[in-house]
């Protein structure tokens, strides 16, 4: 189906366009499994201008806010085509175009239901357009407040006489059936009725359920659309209604609990009684964090299999020199040619995949009494939490599970779950893998150690300072801020920022912090004694790959058997070097 996200055609200007309705057929319907055609009436001639609405005026920030105006409606081969001014002067319509510039909202039409009429296969006939809605999720509730309706259309100046809206409509304490529609009580607004053959009898063996906007939508949909809205700098949250539609969407799953006992529950002192007080702030206190540094400094790629084998190069021909061609026994391809032949060697990588996993257990009561969105909180926690293990993987990792030799456990056999036994990272290359590429400095960090350890590596690699990285623990940094030749923030200019983990350069290469650096002891492993000592690993950044065969995914599943709730949070990955020389360390740093 043809992609409706709405693009910016004149970004300064404001200036939206895309497609509003996309034609179907019967093998391709909408979510309401209906489909529009090119002989669907969209009411074309009915006015110049539209006005914008966001989500159909279903936001609880935004509401019936007109945004925009549509101003050109174009059908063509693959639908009717919008093109849209906002209203840049609007409060949040900064917000809403910072959203489209992030590829995150699409087009979605609205009507009105005694506008609409629909065949029996879902073949829209008739679908008069009265607003256009930019929303995260298209095909969303078509049916339009008509006060809202009315409200628009005045802004606009438009006559909304050809809409057929009588006075009923906008009353909101007026109930009854309007044109053949129901009209609620509350909102005055038109729904569909489903026909029922006998209504008596089908009252009796009709299970009741209350709707919502999210209807359309599912677990996994909605899961998406709360990650795409957390990516907004003016997200806060997201309703109580959004929580509970998804608890009620993963209700089906029919998950088996595991062990018991192991739930975070309301009164559990560390794990939930904290936040179920009689009266609370409803903001947390978020832990400092530092930013993830070292999966940014890689080059990634998706891995349609596992393994995967990454093709590399190999041993470049070999450059001779020789004599001009002179006469024709020269003009062949065999050994009279005065050009010796040579071979481009070739290579490979194998990327292996390795799964890391969290899971957290939680009692509905929690979720129910919190002054917070538990589940918000713990979804946005559960992500960063394997954010942060992939840091520490991607530096830290070393297979060995040998009783001593482990580089994060030098005293003994590391647990069998450690989450650094997934992959060798890069510090296991010059501690363990090559340890000529390792310096033991046994004090204070100098240019010249530093400059030492780098050029360990290969000159065609070392003598790259915009491909390199130093990476250095919270002590080193602290040390190196005493060399005159450590560039600091206030001189590195815009590079060196909280958001990028840089925080300075030594001779050109940036240097970044890391939490996931440990200190270690005297060899630079992290052993059973007193880790005092500080580590600096320089990375030659194009000699590394990371592999995804699953990005980082977060479910949360409501098991209603047990009245509690199971987040489970993974990611699969593998990490690839060129060869044994594109990083080297210096270890043993007094900090």
């Amino acid at each position: 189906m043809q992609d409706m996200k709405v693009k910016m055609i004149d970004a300064p200007a404001g200036r939206i366009g895309g497609y509003l309705i996309t034609w179907g057929e019967p093998g391709q319907r909408d979510l309401q499994g209906e489909y529009f055609t090119p002989q669907t009436d969209v009411g074309l001639d009915w006015y110049e201008r539209r006005p914008v609405l966001y989500h159909h005026g279903l936001d609880g920030a935004l509401k019936a806010a007109v945004i925009g105006v549509i101003e050109t409606l174009r059908p063509d081969e693959t639908g009717l085509w919008a093109e849209a001014q906002l209203d840049l002067n609007k409060r949040y319509v900064r917000a809403v175009q910072r959203l489209v510039d992030q590829g995150v909202l699409s087009w979605s039409s609205g009507s009105l239901p005694h506008l609409v009429e629909v065949s029996a296969e879902g073949q829209i006939k008739s679908w008069p357009i009265v607003e256009g809605s930019l929303t995260p999720t298209p095909a969303e509730p078509r049916l339009t407040d008509v006060r809202t309706l009315k409200s628009a259309y005045k802004s606009l100046g438009l006559d909304i006489s050809r809409l057929g809206l009588s006075g009923k409509d906008a009353t909101k304490k007026e109930s009854g059936k309007e044109n053949g529609q129901d009209m609620t009580e509350e909102t005055g607004r038109a729904l569909k009725r489903l026909p029922l053959a006998d209504e008596r009898e089908a009252l009796k063996s009709t299970r009741v359920a209350v709707g919502s906007e999210y209807d359309a939508l599912d677990a996994m949909d909605m899961l998406h659309g709360y990650m795409l809205l957390r990516s907004a700098k003016s997200f806060h949250g997201v309703s109580e209604r959004y929580s509970n539609a998804l608890a009620d969407k993963v209700n089906r799953a029919k998950l088996k609990a595991t062990k018991a006992d192991e739930l975070a529950y309301s009164t559990q002192t560390g794990f939930g009684d904290e936040w179920v007080p009689d009266l609370w702030s409803q903001q947390i206190w978020h832990k400092a964090r530092q930013d993830n540094t070292i999966l940014p400094l890689f080059q990634s790629i998706e891995m349609p299999s596992n393994p995967f084998e990454l093709p590399i190069e190999g041993a470049d021909p070999t450059v001779y020199y020789v004599p001009e061609t002179q006469d024709e026994a020269h003009l062949t391809l065999g050994a009279g040619n005065p050009i010796p032949d040579s071979k481009v060697g070739s290579g490979k990588a194998t990327l292996n995949a390795r799964k890391l996993a969290l899971r957290v257990g939680f009692s509905s009561e929690l979720v129910e009494d919190a002054v917070i969105p538990v589940l918000n909180i713990y979804r946005e926690q559960a992500a960063r939490a394997i954010a942060d293990a992939i840091d520490n993987v991607l530096l830290n990792g070393d297979r060995t599970t040998a009783g001593s030799g482990n580089i994060n456990s030098d005293h003994a056999a590391p647990a069998a779950t450690s989450k650094y036994l997934a992959l060798d990272g890069l510090r296991h290359l010059p501690l363990v893998d090559k340890t000529a590429n390792a310096v033991n400095l046994n004090g204070a960090p100098s240019l010249a150690k530093l400059r030492e350890a780098r050029f360990k590596m290969p000159g065609k690699y070392a003598a790259r300072p915009s491909d390199l990285a130093w990476l250095v623990d919270s002590g080193t940094y602290s040390a190196l801020l005493g060399l005159s030749e450590f560039l600091t923030v206030d001189k590195a200019g815009p590079l060196a920022t909280a958001q990028t983990g840089q925080i300075g350069f030594v001779d050109g290469i940036p240097v970044f912090v890391s939490a996931e650096m440990p200190l270690t002891e005297a060899d630079g492993k992290v052993g059973g004694g007193q880790n005092r000592k500080g580590q600096a690993v320089c990375v030659y950044r194009p000699g590394w790959y990371v592999g995804y065969r699953r990005k980082i995914a977060v479910s949360v599943d409501y098991l209603s058997y047990y009245d509690s709730y199971q987040l489970t949070a993974t990611v699969r990955l593998a990490f690839v070097r060129f060869d044994n020389d594109v990083a080297s360390c210096l270890y043993n740093i007094t900090v």
